[in-house]
C-alpha cells in the first residue's frame, strides 16, 4: 500500500452530496450521544456564531462610548476620534471586573483552556498512533509516512474509526467543537474589561465554530490540521494569558512570535488541506481511492480555506500594527 499525489477530480466541488448521514456518536451515554447529535445540526453552530458576531459589534460602540466618557471629551471630540484613537483610550472595566472573583475567575478559565489545549493535541497525537498501528498491520509497510497518510484518510479504520469504546478524532474533534463556544468568554472578558473586541477576534470565534462543525459532521480527513494545530498553538496562548494574569512579564519577542506561529499555522495548514484533495491511496491490489472521495467530505476544505484567506489577513495586520510599526516608530 502506498499515496501518491494526482489529478484533481473537480466532480468533488459540485456539493451534491452533503446529505450524507451524521456519524456515529463515540460516546456510549445517552446524553451525551444525543448532545453530539443535536449539535452537528448546521442550525447549532451558524446561529450561535450569528448572535455572538451580532451581539459583540452591538455592545461595542457601547464600551467605546464608556471609555469616550472618562476622557470627559465633548461630543465634537469625541466624533472626531480616528479608529486609531479609539485604540488608544484607556479601558473603562465594568464593576464587577475589578473583584478579585473576576481576576480569579480569568485566571482559573485561562488554566482550564491551557489544560484542555494540551489534552487535546496529547490525545490526537494519541490516537494518530494507536490508527498508524492499525494501519500498519494492513499495509504491512513500515513507512511511518505511509502509514500516518492512510491513518488520516481511511474513514473507516483510521483516525475517525467508529467504535464507540476506543478513542477517535471524532470524540476529541467533537469536544475540541465544543470548545469553540466556550471560547467565546474571552470576548466577555474583554468587554467586561472595558475594551471593545477587535473584528480579529470576533470573526476569529465565529468562524473556527463553522470550520470544526462541518470538519467533525462531514468526517473529513483534513480536519485534523485545525485540531492537532490550533490546540498546539492554543496550548502556548493560553499559557501566555496565564502567566499575564499572574503578573508576570513575557518578553515582547515571545509575543511576537507566538503570533507569527498563528499565522504560520493558517498559512501551512491550509496548503495542507488543500493538498489532501490530491492525494490518492493505493492497496496492495493497486486499486485507487481517494484520500477526499466525496463532496460532503469536500466541504470543509472550501469552509475552512475561505475562513483562513480572510483571517490570515487580519492577523498579519495585528502584527503589523503592533510590531512592525511600534519598531519603526
Amino acid at each position: 500500500m502506498s499515496f501518491s499525489l494526482g489529478i484533481l477530480n473537480w466532480r468533488l466541488w459540485s456539493l451534491t452530496l452533503l446529505e450524507t448521514p451524521a456519524p456515529p456518536s463515540p460516546f456510549k451515554g445517552e446524553f451525551l450521544s444525543y448532545l453530539f447529535e443535536k449539535s452537528l445540526h448546521v442550525s447549532t453552530p451558524l446561529t450561535i456564531a450569528i448572535v455572538y458576531f451580532s451581539a459583540v459589534h452591538f455592545i461595542n460602540p457601547l464600551v467605546v462610548k464608556r471609555q469616550v466618557k472618562q476622557t470627559h471629551l465633548s461630543e465634537k471630540q469625541a466624533a472626531q476620534l480616528s479608529e486609531k484613537d479609539v485604540k488608544r483610550l484607556k479601558p473603562a472595566p465594568y464593576a464587577n471586573a475589578t473583584t478579585l472573583f473576576f481576576k480569579a475567575f480569568v485566571l482559573v478559565h485561562n488554566v482550564f483552556l491551557c489544560v484542555y489545549s494540551v489534552w487535546t493535541f496529547f490525545g490526537t497525537l494519541n490516537v494518530f498512533s494507536s490508527a498508524a498501528l492499525r494501519i500498519q498491520s494492513k499495509t504491512r509497510s513500515e513507512n511511518a509516512l505511509v502509514n500516518f497518510v492512510h491513518a488520516a484518510c481511511d474513514v473507516e479504520t483510521g483516525v475517525f474509526q467508529k467504535e464507540p469504546s476506543a478513542l477517535s478524532l471524532t470524540f476529541f474533534g467533537w469536544w475540541f467543537y465544543i470548545s469553540k463556544f466556550y471560547e467565546v468568554l474571552d470576548t466577555v472578558i474583554i468587554l467586561l474589561r472595558g475594551r471593545p473586541s477587535s473584528l480579529l477576534q470576533s470573526y476569529h470565534h465565529a468562524g473556527a465554530m463553522m470550520c470544526m462543525w462541518s470538519g467533525i459532521r462531514y468526517q473529513s480527513p483534513p480536519i485534523w490540521i485545525f485540531i492537532v494545530f490550533n490546540s498546539f498553538i492554543h496550548s502556548l496562548m493560553y499559557f501566555y494569558f496565564t502567566l499575564s494574569c499572574l503578573k508576570i512579564r513575557v518578553p515582547t519577542i515571545l509575543k511576537r512570535a507566538l503570533t507569527s506561529m498563528q499565522i504560520c499555522q493558517f498559512v501551512f495548514g491550509g496548503f495542507l488541506g488543500i493538498l489532501h484533495a490530491f492525494l490518492w491511496l493505493w492497496d496492495h491490489a493497486g486499486s485507487p481511492s481517494r484520500c477526499i472521495n466525496n463532496s460532503a467530505q469536500a466541504l470543509p476544505v472550501i469552509v475552512n480555506v475561505v475562513y483562513l484567506a480572510p483571517l490570515t489577513a487580519l492577523f498579519a495586520a495585528f502584527y503589523a500594527e503592533n510590531y512592525l510599526k511600534r519598531k519603526t516608530s
